[in-house]
């Protein structure tokens, strides 16, 4: 109970500190006392350690899960370690899902391959993997576009100008004039024909129509959500938004998470209980989304609005 505690506060990014009586629980899970410096060696008091610091999985190489994962070697410390690990799985799980969401194909296979060094037969692995290949094979063929759509740098040789002589102006001399003769003046030419401007063309104003916003459809079947054990454990209340696409026929798909509060304490039984909404159909397709709280007072029961 304690550890499942300190992990939903690690997850979630609030210090233990901010609940009453966690102190007590941190003891329980493990927490190392500074006077204890041989138990500091060991690494199961590593990861007791890390946990209450809120390094349940990162950074590499120093995290809850890599000394938990150390501790399970060693014979006195390994049916603790594994409890220890079972219990913090699911949240790997979230996290690596959340990174695959915000396409972050390194850290998904970083956390994928926490998931198998806890558990190789986990449910959620092949899943996990088809993802991030999925995901790989999208960034890769992104790169090779991008490649193709860069022209090469190129040089230009601009060619050395020369000097180009004007033309020659012909000039017309007079005929000459015989002695006794009258001397005709040629006509001067015409005089340009004014140039007229046309008017500019009138200016067209489109009318912009009007188009009233669709109505969301009403929901017609709401649903609780499941209280997370580890914030009913340690009393947290909290919430998640979630944006969701309403289908034709009123069913819900494409559920995302939005925002959560705390972070990642509430995630999973939000994403769930969004799919088991069902709204009035309308013959069309309507983006919304809903804010699912979490409050404890009535018998550890949620709800949405």
């Amino acid at each position: 109970m304690g550890l499942a505690l300190l992990a939903g506060l690690t997850a979630c990014g609030r210090s233990p500190e901010t609940v009453s009586g966690t102190q007590e629980v941190a003891a329980s899970a493990g927490t190392v006392s500074p006077d204890s410096v041989d138990e500091m060696r060991t690494a199961y008091a590593r990861a007791s350690q890390a946990l209450a610091e809120q390094r349940m999985m990162s950074p590499a190489g120093d995290n809850a899960i890599e000394h938990y994962l150390a501790a399970r070697a060693d014979t006195a410390e390994a049916a603790r370690a594994q409890a220890a690990l079972a219990e913090l799985q699911p949240y790997v799980l979230i996290a690596a899902e959340q990174a695959l969401a915000r396409s972050d194909a390194v850290e998904a296979e970083r956390l994928r391959g926490l998931i198998e060094r806890i558990d190789a037969g986990a449910p959620a692995l092949p899943r996990l993997r088809a993802g991030i290949a999925t995901l790989q094979r999208e960034q890769a063929a992104q790169a090779s576009i991008a490649a193709l759509e860069t022209p090469p740098p190129s040089v230009t040789v601009a060619p050395r100008a020369t000097a180009v002589p004007p033309p020659a102006v012909a000039t017309r001399e007079p005929p000459p004039v015989a002695a006794g003769m009258p001397v005709v003046a040629e006509p001067a030419p015409p005089p340009a024909a004014p140039v007229v401007e046309a008017p500019p063309p009138a200016a067209v104003v489109a009318r912009a129509a009007t188009v009233a916003p669709a109505r969301a459809p009403r929901l017609v079947q709401d649903a609780q959500p499941r209280y997370p054990l580890p914030a009913l454990r340690a009393r947290i209340e909290g919430q998640a938004e979630v944006s969701f696409t309403i289908q034709p026929d009123g069913s819900v798909r494409d559920v995302r998470l939005l925002s959560s509060t705390p972070a990642g304490l509430f995630d999973a039984s939000a994403l769930a209980v969004a799919q088991r909404w069902r709204f009035e159909p309308s013959g069309q397709a309507h983006a919304s989304q809903r804010t699912v709280r979490f409050r404890l007072p009535a018998g550890a029961e949620g709800g949405a609005d």
